[in-house]
């Protein structure tokens, strides 16, 4: 993790911790990726990001639609 990393690098390093976090059973694990997301967005931020998606208070759903 380094200060050097673009917007959109801290952006989609903040999702991944979303997805981890929405992903583990584990609460401790969950606060700290819950944590490490809201770090990622701030460091968009300060960076200058234009639009910063707030993080997740709960699970990301994920479907997937077969036609057949």
């Amino acid at each position: 993790m380094t200060n050097a990393d673009s917007p959109a690098d801290c952006l989609e390093r903040a999702r991944m911790h979303d997805r981890l976090a929405s992903a583990t059973e584990d609460g401790p694990a969950r606060t700290m990726h819950q944590a490490m997301a809201a770090e990622f967005r701030r460091r968009a931020a300060e960076q200058g990001a234009s639009s910063i998606p707030p993080s997740a208070d709960g699970p990301i759903l994920e479907m997937v639609a077969t036609i057949g």
